[in-house]
Parts: C-alpha cells; sequence; structure tokens
C-alpha cells in the first residue's frame, strides 16, 4: 500500500485487461486535501485527491464488478501478497476449493486426536485415525460375538484387557465422536457452498456455529444429545 495523490478525483477501482491476465487499481479512503506549497516566493494554495493504493497483477479473469462487489477482501489480499506482479488463487472458486481444503484437514485432525473415555480404570484417551476406528470396528464384532474380555490399549500404554462394559463405552463414544464432527464437518461444507462472495468465505472457521439454514436434521439430533448431557 502506498499514499498517493491526484489533481481529480479517482476510480476506487480500475481493471485494466491484458494477454496474461488483469492488472488492477485498488484505491481507498479517498479523500480531497488542501495543500500549500511556495514557488518564486509566493505561497500557492491548492487542493489534491488523496488516497492509500494498491496495485498487482491478477493471474485470470475478474472483473470492476466482482472486486467492487468484495472490495475489503480484494485489497486485503493484495496487500498481503509478497509479489504484485503475480497475483492468484483469488476467485471465489479458488477461495472456496482453499476453504474446503481448511475444513477437511480440520475435521481429519480434530478426529484424528481421539476422545476421552471414562473407565472402569479412570478416564482414558484413545487416538481415531482410520487405522484406529478399523480397530475399534473390530472391537465392535467381538463384542456382537459374546466376548467379555477384550484386548485393547490407551494411547502411549501398554494393551490390555477391557471389560465388555468397558468396551462398549469406548466403541460407544469413538463412534460418536467420529460421527458427531463429520457431520459438523458435512454442514459447514454446505456453507461454504452456498457462498456468493470470496471474502464472506472468512467468518468460515473450524469450531464455528453453524448457522441454522446449514444445520442438517443429523446435525441437530447430534446437537441435541451433546445438550442433554448425552454421549459427546
Amino acid at each position: 500500500m502506498r499514499r498517493e495523490s491526484y489533481l481529480s478525483q479517482p476510480s476506487a477501482v480500475e481493471v485494466y485487461p491484458v494477454f496474461s491476465g488483469t492488472d488492477v487499481i485498488m484505491r481507498k479512503n479517498i479523500e480531497l486535501v488542501d495543500k500549500e506549497d511556495i514557488q518564486d516566493g509566493k505561497k500557492n494554495k491548492y487542493k489534491v485527491w488523496e488516497c492509500e493504493e494498491v496495485q498487482f497483477h491478477y493471474q485470470g479473469e475478474v472483473t470492476q464488478e466482482e472486486i467492487e462487489s468484495d472490495f475489503d477482501y480484494w485489497y486485503a489480499k493484495a496487500e498481503e501478497v509478497p509479489d504484485p506482479s503475480s497475483v492468484e488463487d483469488l476467485s471465489l472458486e479458488d477461495a472456496r476449493k482453499a476453504k474446503y481444503q481448511e475444513i477437511a484437514s480440520a475435521c481429519e485432525q480434530t478426529i484424528y486426536s481421539g476422545v476421552d473415555v471414562s473407565t472402569s480404570s479412570g478416564v482414558e484417551h484413545f487416538s481415531l485415525t482410520e487405522k484406529d476406528q478399523l480397530n475399534l470396528f473390530g472391537k465392535k464384532m467381538q463384542l456382537l460375538a459374546g466376548e467379555e474380555k477384550l484386548e485393547y490399549h490407551e494411547d502411549g500404554h501398554p494393551c490390555k484387557y477391557f471389560s465388555a462394559e468397558d468396551m462398549q463405552n469406548i466403541v460407544n463414544k469413538a463412534m460418536f465422536y467420529v460421527s458427531y464432527y463429520t457431520t459438523y464437518c458435512n454442514a459447514l461444507n454446505m456453507w461454504i457452498k452456498s457462498v456468493t462472495k470470496p471474502g464472506d468465505l472468512d467468518q468460515i472457521k473450524w469450531g464455528a456455529k453453524v448457522p441454522e439454514e446449514f444445520q442438517n436434521e443429523v446435525l441437530k439430533d447430534y446437537m441435541k444429545a451433546i445438550a442433554s448431557g448425552g454421549i459427546a
């Protein structure tokens, strides 16, 4: 960002389509200010238009209307880029794709980090990577087969036997945890899909409350179970 002066009022946004993309000039805080200088010993008063300005080359097609409709987003991104001569991935679809990836990564990390479960030995922590989930599915099959003593291990601890009651509690808690966050992730993705301006994606973050219109019936049931003190 730099401070610029003009003799006539400049536009807030200018776009110039070129062969390799689009050259863009953006200005904010445009104001008419009084100036004064001295020429031949005489004071000369005049007015100029001053503003804060960014210029960048966008490697793609973008219209003046698109930028004006989401001015703060484009201006902030232009200030952040290390090389204004080569700016890319700022369109709605680019931003949407990046947000999908961000949410998917956060969901995976949350699930894989695991869950605390109260057992007869105390509170124990169990990771829930894909391999762990498969192992617990196997334990579920053992429980259905009537096993009363099942081998498993808490994170960072040696393998030991769990009673059927403890193992059932571990399986139930783990399945609820995975299903809840998978459903929550799906609701966030529906929210992302509805966005019409890239700047509006900034409010969508992992852990954010999902607006009512994007809360599917499954998520609502999970939220009710958590609120009532059920499995969480």
